[in-house]
C-alpha cells in the first residue's frame, strides 16, 4: 500500500523543481544496492538559496556498503545562476576518512584540505564536481553527446557522456519514461536515468564493472516538495 501511494504521489507531483521555481525545495531518498544487495540509503537534497542552489547527497550505508567504500559520505555543492546557467562555486566532500573542499573559478579549481597541500586544476572547459555534474545532467534537454571536465577523487577527469532518449526504466514494477546518460572509465560504465514525466528527476544510477552490475541506486521516496 505504501509503495503504491508513493508511485501515485510521484505521478501527480509537479516537479517544476530546482531550476525554475525559487520556492521549490526537493528532498528525495534512494535505496543503495551493492551487487544487488541492499546496502543503505542515499538522500538527495536540492535547496534554493536566494535564487541560487545548494545541492547535496548523503550516503548512509551498512556493513555491505563499507565493502564498496560507501559507509558514509556527504557531498555538497553551492551553485550560482549566471546568464541562465548554474555554475559551481564551492564543493565540499566528507567521508569517514577525509574531508576537503573545492573552490571553482570557471575553468580553474583549487582543492583545499587541512590534511594535504592545496591542489590546483585547470581545464579548457568549465570544471564540475560530481554533484554539479548531476544537476547539469538533470537539466539536459537536447540529449546531445558531450565531454565534460569533472573532478573525481581529487583528480581532473574528462568524461564523454552519451545520451539516449525514450528509455523505459522500471523500479519495483513501475515503468518510467526516461532519458539516460552514460560514460565509461576503464572497465566501469556509469549510467544515470532521469524521468521525463517528472521534470528530469534522477530516478536511478548504476555502475557496471566488466559488464556486471556492481552498484545501483534506485529512487524510493520523495519527502517534501515546498
Amino acid at each position: 500500500m505504501l509503495r503504491n501511494t508513493f508511485f501515485i504521489l510521484l505521478t501527480i507531483i509537479n516537479l517544476n523543481s530546482f531550476a525554475n521555481d525559487s520556492q521549490s525545495d526537493l528532498r528525495a531518498s534512494y535505496i543503495f544496492y551493492y551487487k544487488n544487495m541492499a546496502a543503505g540509503t542515499m538522500d538527495l537534497k536540492i535547496q534554493n538559496n536566494n535564487n541560487d542552489l545548494i545541492v547535496s547527497t548523503t550516503y548512509d550505508g551498512n556493513f555491505i556498503a563499507s565493502l564498496a567504500s560507501k559507509g558514509f559520505r556527504e557531498e555538497k555543492v553551492y551553485l550560482k545562476r549566471k546568464d541562465g546557467n548554474l555554475i559551481p562555486k564551492r564543493y565540499t566532500y566528507i567521508d569517514e576518512k577525509e574531508s576537503y573542499e573545492v573552490i571553482f573559478e570557471g575553468k580553474k579549481a583549487k582543492i583545499i584540505s587541512d590534511s594535504f597541500e592545496a591542489i590546483s586544476l585547470e581545464s579548457r572547459n568549465l570544471i564540475y564536481d560530481p554533484i554539479s555534474m548531476l544537476v547539469l545532467l538533470m537539466q539536459n534537454s537536447n540529449y546531445s553527446d558531450q565531454a565534460y571536465s569533472v573532478i573525481s577523487k581529487k583528480k581532473l577527469k574528462i568524461y564523454d557522456y552519451k545520451f539516449r532518449n525514450d528509455v523505459i526504466y522500471s523500479i519495483n514494477g513501475k515503468d518510467f519514461n526516461c532519458y539516460s546518460a552514460e560514460y565509461s572509465s576503464g572497465n566501469k560504465t556509469n549510467y544515470y536515468f532521469f524521468s521525463k514525466d517528472h521534470n528530469n528527476l534522477l530516478i536511478s544510477m548504476r555502475i557496471d564493472k566488466n559488464e556486471k552490475e556492481k552498484i545501483r541506486i534506485d529512487l524510493s521516496d520523495i519527502h517534501s516538495l515546498n
